[in-house]
């Protein structure tokens, strides 16, 4: 085995939420292609130093506590690709991304649609989150009050607190306003300017980040570097395209 790596790996995943059986077993085949040892566990408390968690709910303990690689959703290509990153949620972890990293967006690109810019739009759309994820903000009401916009858009498992009206999708939307979610990297494809208000949103660095500012970058760059930050599960399965992100760890 390479110097760096683990020897032993705990992958979490609770097999009553339906992708996160298979998906488990699809990363433990991938570890053990890569040489590294591992075992399936429910467990919600850490048994390993290394520990792989599958989603972003379940495990707040385990974060607290040590290493740990976070399987999440992807920024695009959802359930087909996911998003890994070591030891934080977001661009507040480290996704390992190589200097002179490039290509991977041709392997991508047909995932999704990019956009020219539109500032057209009179609606400003507050767009909702489950959870802050963030040290800025203990609520995401507290976040929200600060917000002037003239829509809210929800979550999907989310409600709508702030009486705003409901803007259901992105018609005439000349703005939209996240914290830190990946609605934000949505928003920035369509070529819709966006606010982000948390620096761990993946769309960061193609996004302003107060009320108001109207910001329409070059995103190729950036689309080189959000698709080293996730990778399919065939590829995953296989091991060696994800090598890099268990050395010297």
């Amino acid at each position: 085995m390479d110097s760096g790596r683990p020897s032993q790996v705990a992958i979490h995943a609770e097999p009553a939420i339906k992708w996160q059986g298979a998906a488990s077993q699809r990363f433990s085949n991938g570890l053990k292609a890569l040489g590294i040892g591992c075992t399936i566990t429910t467990e919600r408390t850490r048994v390993s130093d290394v520990s792989v968690l599958l989603g972003t709910t379940l495990w707040r303990n385990i974060e607290r506590t040590g290493k740990y690689l976070l399987v999440d959703r992807a920024s695009f290509g959802d359930p087909e690709y996911v998003s890994l990153v070591w030891d934080g949620h977001g661009r507040r972890g480290n996704h390992c991304v190589p200097d002179g990293y490039c290509d991977r967006w041709g392997k991508q690109k047909h995932l999704v649609e990019m956009f020219r810019w539109d500032i057209h739009g009179d609606r400003v759309v507050l767009c909702g989150q489950t959870e802050p994820y963030s040290p800025h903000y203990n609520r995401l009401e507290d976040w929200y009050d600060e917000v002037e916009a003239t829509h809210f858009r929800a979550h999907p498992a989310g409600n709508n607190p702030t009486g705003l009206p409901r803007a259901y999708d992105w018609t005439d939307c000349g703005l939209a306003v996240t914290l830190n979610s990946s609605i934000g990297v949505e928003s920035v494809l369509k070529g819709i300017p966006t606010v982000t208000m948390d620096q761990g949103a993946m769309a960061w660095d193609v996004s302003s980040h107060a009320d108001g500012q109207i910001y329409t970058p070059n995103r190729r760059d950036w689309l080189e570097w959000l698709c080293w930050t996730q990778w399919s599960w065939s590829e995953i399965e296989q091991g060696k395209p994800i090598r890099h992100l268990f050395e010297d760890i």
